[in-house]
């Protein structure tokens, strides 16, 4: 037993012989796929492999280049697996070090389970990206599934593959029909490993009323195989409440938060507002992390959120030298003067939508109250949107367009529109608001002629502006900011495409403007933040681009119009200040005097300015002082009712004053606030990012992995670019070895390069880091012992002192209770003949071949003792890989001790609750009530607290332990005077 042997179809260690009569013997192997199986010992393929101490007992070496490719596979292979950051090194962004440090905190938690409510800005889903690469890297995740609202499906997908070169697969109506065609039989969450899709994709519980197939949200809830990591973004839309009776009232947002945190082994939420002040809505939401946590929301405070929760402002952020990372933000109000045709423009649309408001509200139209909105809006934007929307009105009119002409699926998407249009995509949004402009209201042959008179004569009045007012200001102030500065740069936010077109080609005609809209391509976007960034003053930008633009080199901002959701409002500004900003972001803000919706934007972002201040916030604040407020209706109800605009700004004036203090109270009492300090304690992340970028592995061991295995095994890498073909920081093409070609792996890389800032510089270069397939195939290959055996060499030591010797390199690794395999340390032991073992490896010169050896005294003299240094050094691997798993142990224990205790606390409360339940139903039966319903469900449940409690404290009696492994032996060198070897 303990016998390596080959044989037909693999290899593997003999662990037990059964004898058979007739001589015969069975042998059960553990292969090296970690499969027991059972051989005759009789069968002619089977052939015993000779063990690494056997062979160097025999005084056997392996071919140099072979060892060293090993060894470096090796090497990276183990690379990250242990305190260090792939993410650092294999990417195309620069991580900030706050970003790994909430990536730090995660990755070293028990369980990685956390809500990251970092303010907008921070990039949480670059942090939520860090944990996915490493958990990826320390193998301890393949199947991924991300979910968000769906504007940023897209986004999310295209962030992880131009940013961390991975390929997720979107979920939509279309791909499950596929998958479904593909696969009839099989759950279509188990087609794929890495998954996007959108919560209310997969909040569906039926894709056709009229089939009896199982919905999306039904396979979801019946998966029978975990997700290694889940990711839910804008977490705050995964709702349950309390009801009065005490109840929990879950939306079916909240059931895929349910069905997916029962079944996911990490789990981030991700929010920019977490707690928007009702605490059992927060309560539930940390449920869904730990249920067993807390028993009641009046638990939650900031000192237990600790482990559980990452959230950082940015006015607690500070840099090495103690200065603020985020610099201030001004924003200003520019009021604009209408002219006297403008305003009779102006009064006159409001007055036409007004009088057709009040009717669609009359007539409960909803769709034609929606165009009425958007015409309002429009107004506002510029003398071009609303003379477009005019146009659209006439046509619609003349059309004999009703609401229910609308299609299905725009008629589906209006409550969305109406409730959460943040949650639709630009398409979407678009596809409603367009549709929604053809609407009129169902009037008589002679009240339909004389809207279409009204409407062609506000249109008429329209086209005979020829100045807006807003536009010649906007003109003024760019033409004094550039006076100033010829290479500033100013952004300018707009809320319709109309608007965009016209200040691009009418008020900046004369100007090489940037431009960015909702439906242009992803190549074509980052075209113009480019040519923004090194070419033109302006951008001109729709609220449809915002997400993702990260403009961080210009301060300058001016919103054109002001969108009436808040949280766009919001959005913009982080375009700008944000990481890296080094000044101070100046907002100007356009609006007309004396309009309604105007002075109600305005006052908002000035008061909540006033409370982001008062509270050491930066963002976000707008949209918790209005969550509970449609500002739609509001103004529309100000314009309709010809409320004076002093009266409705006093309203919602004191709505803000009364959510400033239950904002107040919630960051007081509910919320942590972690400050992120590079000059104090936080400066320890600094360095895990320099171990992990210039550590004991450097991005130069890669290329040169690469460069030595194509050169043995017959690929190519040539220079595509002017200058020498290796110099450092080209591209190349790659010819690959057929050896490695295949499956995830090109035949050929026409443009590729090693280098970092290369790949982040150039979208269509490929990036040959760690995490490549081609990187990932040729260490695979370089660790198959049939492919590249190279197990053992002959060193040659710098100098003498401390030779002769053997090398012996070991994998070391644990056993978690939970089953998981961590293999995490490369650990080295130099055994010199006298038996003494160390880590302090001498300093080695070279790999040398048997042949080239002067003398083989050194190496007979080692190869007769190997058995014994091979147990010195087995011993010492022993003691490391016992300190190594006690170490885990310890912490581990901690945790599960931290769980267990929030464990059992909460079934006391909750069995305590229900057995008082259970007394007073039975004391009412006592007095004559039929209680016989609610005892048998009091008893039920308690029950049901009983086995589950049992159940959660045996599992985490069992994942608190951590077996050491076996340490493997995977290289060993024979280390000899640089007097042994030959001259070369």
């Amino acid at each position: 037993m303990g016998d390596h042997i080959k044989f037909a179809g693999g290899r593997g260690e003999i662990t037990k012989i059964e004898e058979r009569p007739n001589d015969g013997h069975l042998l059960h192997v553990y292969t090296s796929e970690g499969q027991l199986r059972k051989l005759p010992s009789g069968l002619p393929h089977i052939e015993k492999l000779d063990s690494l101490v056997d062979r160097l007992t025999a005084g056997q070496s392996d071919a140099p280049l072979h060892y060293d490719l090993r060894e470096r596979a090796i090497r990276l292979d183990l690379a990250y697996k242990y305190d260090r950051f792939l993410s650092l090194t294999s990417n195309r962004i620069e991580i900030e070090p706050y970003q790994v440090q909430a990536a730090y905190e995660i990755l070293n938690s028990y369980d990685h389970r956390y809500l990251i409510g970092d303010e907008v800005g921070l990039g949480k889903t670059i942090e939520a990206g860090i944990v996915i690469e490493e958990l990826i890297a320390r193998d301890r995740a393949d199947r991924v599934l991300i979910v968000a609202p769906a504007p940023l499906t897209v986004q999310w997908q295209e962030e992880m593959r131009e940013k961390f070169d991975r390929n997720f697969v979107i979920y939509d109506r279309e791909t499950v029909r596929t998958h479904r065609k593909s696969h009839p039989n099989q759950n279509v969450w188990k087609q794929e490993d890495l998954i996007i899709t959108s919560i209310d994709f997969a909040k569906q519980t039926t894709d056709d009323p009229e089939s009896d197939r199982v919905s999306v949200l039904d396979a979801l809830q019946n998966l029978d195989e975990e997700w290694d990591v889940a990711v839910f973004d804008e977490a705050h839309h995964l709702t349950a409440r309390r009801s009065s009776d005490d109840s929990i009232e879950r939306t079916q947002r909240y059931q895929v938060g349910e069905a997916v945190a029962d079944n996911s082994d990490a789990l981030l939420l991700l929010t920019g507002t977490p707690h928007k002040g009702k605490s059992d809505q927060f309560y539930f939401l940390v449920s869904l992390l730990d249920p067993y946590r807390f028993s009641h929301e009046s638990q939650i405070g900031p000192e237990t959120l600790e482990d559980l929760m990452i959230r950082r402002l940015k006015d607690d952020m500070y840099e090495t030298d103690g200065t603020r990372m985020f610099p201030e933000k001004n924003i200003e109000a520019l009021p604009v003067e209408m002219t006297r045709e403008e305003r009779k423009l102006y009064d006159d649309v409001t007055e036409y939508i007004r009088e057709y408001y009040n009717l669609a509200q009359q007539e409960e139209n909803q769709a034609a109250g929606f165009t009425m909105v958007i015409y309002q809006k429009r107004l506002v934007s510029s003398i071009y949107a609303i003379r477009k929307s005019l146009e659209n009105r006439m046509r619609a009119i003349q059309n004999d367009a009703v609401a229910e002409d609308l299609p299905d699926e725009v008629q589906d998407l209006i409550p969305r529109y109406s409730t959460e249009p943040e949650t639709l995509t630009d398409a979407e949004r678009a596809r409603v608001e367009e549709a929604l402009e053809t609407v009129t209201i169902t009037l008589n042959q002679s009240q339909v002629q004389q809207e279409l008179d009204r409407v062609k004569q506000l249109w008429q009045q329209a086209k005979n502006i020829e100045t807006d007012s807003k536009a010649r200001l906007l003109r003024q102030f760019v033409d004094r900011i550039l006076s100033e500065d010829p290479d500033e740069k100013i952004l300018i936010f707009t809320e319709y495409t109309d608007t965009l077109e016209y200040l691009r080609d009418e008020v900046f005609a004369d100007h090489d403007v940037a431009q960015v809209y909702g439906d242009l391509e992803q190549s074509r976007r980052r075209e113009e933040m480019s040519k923004f960034e090194e070419e033109a003053n302006l951008m001109l930008a729709t609220d449809a681009a915002q997400e993702g633009l990260n403009l961080q080199f210009a301060h300058i901002m001016v919103n054109y119009d002001l969108p009436w959701n808040p949280i766009r409002i919001d959005q913009r500004m982080g375009r700008l200040h944000r990481y890296g900003q080094e000044h101070t972001v100046e907002i100007r803000n356009l609006f007309f005097a004396d309009t309604r919706e105007s002075e109600i934007l305005n006052l908002l972002i000035e008061k909540t300015n006033q409370i982001e201040s008062d509270l050491g916030m930066r963002s976000d604040v707008l949209g918790r002082v209005l969550e509970d407020v449609d500002l739609d209706e509001t103004i529309m109800a100000a314009i309709a009712e010809g409320e004076p605009t002093e009266r409705v700004v006093a309203d919602i004036e004191a709505t803000i004053e009364e959510k400033r203090e239950a904002i107040q109270t919630v960051e007081n009492e509910f919320l942590i606030r972690d400050r992120f300090d590079l000059s104090g304690e936080d400066d320890e992340i600094l360095d895990v990012i320099e171990r992990s970028q210039h550590g004991e592995v450097s991005v130069d061991d890669i290329e040169t992995l690469v460069r030595v295995f194509f050169d043995e095994f017959g690929g190519s890498i040539k220079g595509v670019r002017p200058g020498p073909a290796r110099m450092e920081g080209d591209v190349f093409q790659l010819d690959v070895p057929e050896v490695l070609s295949g499956n995830q792996v090109a035949r050929q890389y026409p443009r590729a390069t090693f280098t970092k800032e290369i790949a982040m510089e150039a979208d269509d270069v490929e990036f040959i880091s760690l995490d490549h397939p081609l990187v990932e195939s040729l260490i695979e290959f370089c660790l198959d012992s049939d492919r590249i055996q190279g197990e053992i060499a002959t060193k040659v030591a710098a100098t003498a002192s401390r030779t002769p010797g053997i090398l012996f390199n070991y994998r070391l690794g644990y056993v978690s209770g939970a089953g998981d395999v961590v293999t995490e340390k490369l650990v080295r032991l130099f055994v010199r003949p006298d038996g003494s073992v160390t880590t302090d490896i001498p300093e080695l010169s070279r790999t040398t071949a048997p042949s080239e050896i002067s003398s083989s005294h050194e190496v007979d003299r080692l190869s007769s003792m190997a058995e014994d240094l091979y147990e010195a050094a087995e011993m010492e691997a022993w003691t490391h890989v016992e300190s190594f798993a006690e170490e885990a142990r310890t912490e581990r224990e901690r945790e599960i001790e931290i769980k267990r205790e929030h464990a059992e606390r909460y079934f006391e409360e909750q069995i305590e609750e229900w057995e008082e339940r259970l007394e007073q139903y039975q004391h009412r039966a006592e007095q004559g009530a039929d209680m016989s319903a609610p005892i048998g469900n009091a008893k039920q449940k308690v029950e049901s607290l009983r086995r589950e409690r049992e159940e959660e404290l045996s599992r985490l009696e069992e994942e608190k332990h951590v077996t050491p492994q076996e340490p493997e032996l995977v290289t060993a060198a024979y280390v000899v005077s640089p007097t042994e070897a030959k001259d070369e």
